[in-house]
């Protein structure tokens, strides 16, 4: 009789876990995060497509790019994917996408052009463009147009008034710089504090300030001093500052983590100098890149190697050059993009993406360059390869230690405390995989899979609570200690997630 009841509850149990991981795949499949992959769309010249395919590696996280390729003034490009992730039109050299960081090399451009004009000069200083603000940082103050222009300022990349939060929203897609006018930054720089000013170090508050300093100089905003000064002479008619984000060019590429999630475009009045909001496409930077290449585009002499970051890597306004290569490169939340030429040559390219993936390496290999290996790029994503991993192991040890009747070596048998932490800490990874996984490389059904081990592991936790003492062992206080302390820790990474998506 007991034995037939003993079976009885066994099958009933059995039969809970099983509804419990019926219910939550096909949900955790719904909501699994989506591996990107190069769409199998192409549009203009069908060689260089196909050259960006061979170029572009199958695990970097690449979903649409569109290029341009510049030789000796013969210009061809092609597109590869679609707008969006969902389906979309495909891509051309006609496609919007954001290029971020690129607006950094036009405003060195402008600072060029301006000082060949006489209208001031490259060691103008911070305190003469700006005479009626108070410095907390004497240096800042005393430091040059071309020291800002080379990131050699001193001036830290993050302002102080880009908060926590909104570096965690950044994280899953957000705009850091949302709402931050031109007053915005010159009053970040105002309380900043410089260190290691020479030293060439990359700051996005820096160029920014470069940007306004070069508007306030002109009596202008930096929207209207770039358009006037690089956009309208090199007629690139496409390229735009966007400052709202109800304003964003139709036909637009969306932009997306390489986890998979789409990302928020990045809108900054007060940071389009460093690469908020800038929206332009493959041909137009193709012009742009001619232009420079052939030194007739305004302020071409920006790109003139002026200071050594290393051997074979010199920087000028802006402009990088590496290993004869002349270049810069762009990062938003969802878009990354590359444009750079060799005068040796009489080369240039362009690649915009529209995911965070970097794109430099295909614009490298496309200039018939040596770049990143593909090793590289896993060395890269390991912390987050880790992470997924980690996240499979605590969903399989749960279950594990919840189904443990007697204890073993090095495993003891549970208690309601040690299942509670357990099971908390594997909802919470479950949690940070999805936002951060770097899905583009593992398999995504493994989230979906993990969620189901979870689901299983806190069913059979569940059932056999009821019979399982609430601290085991002869140390009760410290159990209730180490409880505390692990479920406070996982609730502080889930509160981190969770105003991450808030920030957003």
């Amino acid at each position: 009789m007991t034995t037939t009841t003993g079976r009885s509850r066994c099958r009933r149990r059995a039969l809970i876990v099983l509804a419990a991981v019926a219910v939550v795949l096909p949900l955790a499949g719904l909501a699994a995060p989506h591996g990107l992959r190069l769409g199998g769309e192409s549009t203009g010249d069908a060689a260089l497509a196909q050259a960006v395919r061979q170029a572009a590696w199958p695990s970097a996280g690449h979903h649409a790019l569109a290029v341009a390729l510049i030789d000796h003034g013969t210009v061809r490009t092609a597109g590869v994917g679609t707008t969006q992730v969902s389906g979309g039109r495909a891509v051309d050299h006609r496609t919007p996408f954001e290029f971020g960081s690129i607006t950094k090399p036009m405003t060195g451009m402008i600072l060029a052009d301006m000082a060949k004009k006489g209208e001031l000069a490259p060691r103008t200083t911070v305190g003469e463009i700006f005479p009626d603000r108070t410095f907390r940082d004497p240096g800042i103050a005393a430091a040059s147009l071309e020291e800002l222009a080379s990131h050699r300022s001193g001036i830290p990349s993050i302002p102080a008034s880009v908060s926590s939060t909104a570096v965690l929203g950044s994280l899953v897609g957000g705009n850091p710089y949302q709402g931050q006018s031109a007053r915005d930054v010159v009053d970040d720089v105002a309380r900043s504090v410089a260190t290691g000013r020479g030293e060439i170090a990359y700051s996005n508050l820096g160029f920014a300030l470069l940007g306004q300093a070069l508007a306030a100089k002109a009596g202008t905003t930096y929207d209207d001093l770039l358009r006037r000064r690089i956009l309208d002479p090199l007629d690139l008619r496409d390229t735009d500052l966007v400052s709202d984000p109800r304003d964003l060019p139709s036909g637009r590429a969306h932009g997306y983590l390489t986890s998979g999630h789409e990302a928020a475009p990045w809108s900054s009045d007060g940071y389009a100098p460093t690469g908020a909001g800038g929206w332009t496409t493959s041909a137009d930077l193709a012009r742009f890149v001619a232009a420079v290449l052939d030194g007739t585009a305004p302020g071409a002499d920006a790109t003139r190697s002026r200071w050594n970051i290393a051997e074979g890597d010199t920087i000028g306004y802006g402009w990088r050059t590496t290993n004869g290569v002349t270049w810069h490169d762009g990062h938003t939340g969802g878009f990354s993009s590359y444009v750079g030429f060799d005068r040796t040559s009489g080369r240039g390219v362009v690649v915009l993406g529209n995911t965070s993936a970097s794109v430099d390496y295909i614009g490298l290999r496309l200039l018939g360059k040596e770049g990143p290996t593909e090793r590289d790029l896993l060395t890269g994503e390991l912390p987050v390869l880790a992470l997924a991993v980690l996240c499979l192991v605590a969903a399989a040890r749960t279950l594990q230690v919840a189904a443990r009747r007697r204890a073993r070596r090095l495993l003891p048998a549970p208690d309601r405390l040690k299942l509670v932490s357990m099971a908390w800490r594997a909802v919470v990874l479950l949690a940070v995989a999805w936002s951060f996984g770097a899905w583009h490389i593992l398999w995504p059904p493994l989230w979906p899979a993990t969620a189901a081990l979870v689901a299983a592991a806190v069913a059979v936790g569940a059932l056999r609570m009821r019979g399982l003492p609430v601290a085991r062992g002869p140390r009760a206080r410290l159990r209730w200690a180490t409880t505390a302390a692990s479920v406070l820790l996982w609730t502080a990474v889930a509160a981190a997630v969770v105003i991450a998506w808030i920030a957003r």
